[in-house]
């Protein structure tokens, strides 16, 4: 077992490699071991006024808002600047987590996953605040055993089976205000200690913690699985921790190696629209239906899949290998083989992804699935120049041109193009059809335009009505709103994987 003195060198290790060591960092501590010995362990590699500490209280149990009282008097001991932010429950129907606003107390079964979400939300909300551009967590090796045994019930692949990655990006989701700038990332110092030796630490040194009881309710699947490993001790059974372990590890070196190969892949035969959050996979290679090169081998097309998918729903964690076999059935009926000869090329979704097929223009092309009526909360009530990140895949953002002329009080909004062709049926119509006119072919018309935000303008007191100025993609030609006005949309999965064009023919 590490001594306390070497799990200080190796945090410090750790954060000068990844660059972080002279960085302001964010500090996710709840009051338990793990997160009291990150703390302990973070402040005395790099300084206690590199670091903020932030408790999310849950208000689940009565006891938890001393409990993060608590968390903040040994923070100021340790000389860390710390905060805590109280979540609300109540009766009301869930709203925007952007807002801090009060959400719907969810049925168990979904408790831990909107939990989850509004904590993360929170800590986002917080990095926006501080200029904070990364956070550490105390996620450890029963952590990462537990995550393996759980993505694999869940039928995850190599990506999956692969674990937590010491560093990556911070979920996010919904309509987060304010969303400008580097997306913050999560760091994992601790991925290599197991919870015994935090326990060691925290007696060591005299730290205080809290055990949470809810761990304890096997009503949790997290909580049923931490037992079934725990059962397992450390002999030869197959879900002892160190087992999973080395299972996790060894993904980890074929996810390394499958992560080379896929680049090139998506560089020879990928092309990204940032702008519309879509992307198109070739589906011919040569004349006829002959395979392109992604699709010949099957682990490397569903990771090529999983790239894609993975790159137009923004999700946080890698599409289920049940959703990518989805897809996969349509493409080899496409392609036809030793089951039979080529089918008509068919729709497919899954993970809230929409697969079209090929046509005579272009290749296999991934979008949003449409959305539901009301699935996507509209953001409103936005200043000019802010950027709101909406439906947890698209960066908006709405400025003022130079030397133009509108109310002070002009705000913007998002809404849905469901929303907006019942709030603006005329409007958005007369823009179908003035899209019509142009050279957008159809597909763009009928499904990836569903998927796409539609922004209006509007001022206080009547000055100005509210108005669309965007929608479809393009500007909303004839307002005069508009004219005053450059929007800009973009995935926030960012530009194009490194080598891939970034032009999609629609």
């Amino acid at each position: 077992m590490a001594s306390t003195a070497q799990a200080i060198g190796r945090t410090r290790s750790l954060l000068e490699r990844l660059g972080l060591a002279d960085k302001r960092l964010l500090l996710a501590v709840s009051g338990g071991a793990d997160s009291m010995a990150l703390a302990y362990l973070v402040g005395r590699a790099i300084g206690p006024e590199k670091c903020y500490a932030l408790t999310v209280d849950h208000g689940f149990r009565p006891e938890s808002a001393r409990e993060a009282r608590d968390v903040g008097r040994f923070m100021r001991d340790l000389g860390i600047r710390h905060e805590t932010r109280a979540l609300s429950w109540g009766p009301c129907p869930e709203t925007s987590a952007a807002g801090g606003a009060s959400v719907a107390l969810p049925p168990v079964q979904r408790l831990e996953e909107v939990a989850r979400q509004r904590r993360y939300a929170e800590i986002g909300r917080v990095c926006r605040e501080r200029r904070i551009h990364t956070v550490l967590t105390g996620h450890h090796a029963g952590d990462q055993a537990e995550t393996f045994l759980f993505r694999l019930l869940r039928q995850s692949g190599v990506y999956g089976l692969a674990g937590m990655s010491v560093q990556s990006a911070l979920p996010v989701g919904g309509c987060q205000h304010e969303a400008s700038g580097p997306a913050p990332v999560i760091v994992r110092p601790l991925l290599a200690l197991d919870k015994a030796a935090l326990y060691e630490i925290c007696r060591e040194r005299g730290i205080r913690w809290h055990e949470d009881a809810s761990n304890s309710d096997t009503r949790f699947r997290r909580n049923m699985l931490r037992e079934v490993i725990a059962a397992a001790g450390e002999g030869q059974s197959p879900f002892s921790a160190q087992a999973l372990l080395g299972v996790c590890r060894a993904m980890q070196g074929h996810r390394e190696y499958i992560n080379t190969e896929v680049a090139g892949l998506l560089a020879e035969h990928a092309r990204f629209s940032a702008d519309l959050g879509v992307a198109e996979l070739a589906a011919r290679s040569g004349g006829g239906r002959r395979r392109p090169r992604w699709a010949c081998n099957p682990a490397l097309r569903e990771r090529v899949l999983a790239s894609i998918v993975g790159w137009v729903n923004c999700r946080d964690h890698p599409p289920e290998l049940a959703h990518l076999r989805q897809f996969e059935q349509a493409i080899a009926g496409f392609y036809g083989g030793e089951r039979g000869p080529p089918a008509p090329a068919a729709m497919a979704v899954a993970a809230s992804v929409a697969m079209l097929p090929p046509t005579a223009r272009r290749g296999w092309l991934f979008c949003r699935q449409a959305p539901r009526p009301a699935e996507i909360p509209p953001c409103v009530g936005l200043a000019l120049g802010s950027t709101a990140l909406w439906d947890g895949r698209l960066a908006v953002r709405v400025c003022e041109r130079p030397r133009s002329a509108h109310p002070d009080a002009l705000t913007w909004s998002i809404h849905s193009l469901h929303d907006a062709m019942q709030r603006w049926p005329e409007c958005i119509a007369a823009h179908r059809s003035a899209c019509r006119r142009g050279a957008v072919p159809a597909e763009r018309l009928h499904a990836v335009q569903a998927t796409l935000p539609v922004v209006s303008v509007g001022a206080g007191g009547g000055m100005l009505p509210d108005t669309v100025v965007h929608a479809l993609g393009r500007p909303v030609a004839g307002s005069l709103a508009a004219a005053c006005l450059d929007v800009a949309v973009c995935s926030r999965a960012g530009a194009a994987p490194a080598g891939a064009d970034e032009v999609v023919c629609l």
